[in-house]
């Protein structure tokens, strides 16, 4: 059965509340081969996920590849594609994206790019590994990781998203990271329909609702969500799993500041996120549920997400996920969550 669709902003574009990230059949953090890839991309078809969200980065190309692959006998009214720009692919004597992606080429990488130049390059490229002719969503991909590429971006890169909007190459224009401040920046410009954000809306985490959330209600953006497991903490807490990529031992304060994903505030701490989660972890179980459940469902209380995107590489996590997205939670569950404080009162109530 298909998965039920939303809307994106005030375009005309629907995608599946359920959708599947490439990153994994791209070989993070195993490897996966080509037939395992195909045989996932099947299975989450075949239970109605309808949105594939990819990159140049995920495998240097790889998973583009391998979803162009997957989607060339299919029809293209039937399912929506989101790729991202702000890297380019190179040819190089010695990868480091292969030591992330494994199993990808080692005679490619991937360099930051946010130049007009650079995105049409980009975006050529993945076109060709795509073998299609346009895609429905076009994000800018993580303009954060250099105090310069911000502006990069807003001086090139936008404008040639833009362009290529206006050509019709492009369906709607996004921007993907996993912070809310450069975001709520980025609003400004104007022409973006959608965020991609992974990790501030979340069961754990819901700072988007101070700035982020109502700015986008504002500019009528919608968010795609990433990340809705926090890179770990939300399947299965302790002090070995990770939050924001980075392990929760006692370096993690030190560690994401200097990964770049993002800065931490004042207040956070690995204590802090862990016992967040085991007391999350805690009232999932009172209710005889599992907290990665709880962790898939929660986002869509909230009208302004369209969709949440999964990274999946077989078969059977495709199966768990879709059965945990589709067998909904009571209202007294989420009703517990905000009367013990354990999510923002502010988190729209889930209805179903």
């Amino acid at each position: 059965m298909k998965i039920k669709n939303r809307k994106i902003g005030n375009t005309d574009l629907e995608i599946s509340e359920l959708g599947i990230g490439t990153a994994p059949i791209g070989g993070w953090p195993i490897e996966v081969t080509e037939d395992q890839a195909l045989n996932t991309l099947g299975r989450a078809w075949d239970r109605g996920i309808r949105y594939f969200d990819t990159a140049p980065l995920y495998g240097s190309g790889m998973a583009e590849q391998r979803l162009g692959i997957f989607l060339k006998d299919k029809s293209r009214n039937d399912f929506a594609i989101a790729t991202k720009v702000g890297r380019v692919i190179v040819n190089t004597h010695s990868s480091k994206a292969a030591e992330k992606f494994i199993g990808s080429p080692e005679d490619k990488d991937s360099q930051f790019d946010f130049s007009y130049d650079g995105v049409m390059r980009s975006f050529e490229d993945s076109l060709n590994r795509l073998n299609m002719d346009y895609v429905d969503v076009l994000h800018l991909h993580d303009p954060d990781n250099h105090p310069d590429h911000f502006n990069q971006a807003r001086k090139g890169a936008i404008k040639a998203m833009i362009k290529l909007k206006e050509g019709k190459s492009v369906g709607v224009l996004g921007c993907g990271m996993n912070q809310n401040e450069m975001l709520v920046e980025f609003a400004k410009e104007g022409c973006f329909d959608c965020f991609l954000l992974a990790g501030r809306y979340s069961l754990i985490d819901q700072t988007s609702l101070d700035i982020l959330i109502p700015t986008c209600e504002k500019n009528n953006i919608s968010l795609i969500l990433g990340g809705v497991f926090n890179s770990g903490i939300l399947i299965d807490p302790s002090p070995k799993s990770y939050f924001d990529y980075i392990r929760l031992d006692e370096n993690w304060t030190k560690n994401l500041k200097e990964s770049l994903v993002r800065n931490p505030k004042e207040y956070e701490s690995s204590k802090y996120w862990l016992d967040k989660a085991y007391a999350l972890k805690k009232a999932s179980e009172k209710f005889n549920t599992s907290l990665k459940k709880a962790a898939i469902q929660f986002p869509y209380g909230n009208s302004i997400i369209t969709s949440c995107v999964l990274g999946m590489s077989s078969p059977s996590q495709v199966d768990e996920n879709v059965d945990d997205f589709e067998n909904k939670l009571p209202s007294s569950f989420w009703t517990y969550l905000k009367d013990n404080d354990l999510i923002d009162q502010r988190s729209p109530m889930i209805e179903f």
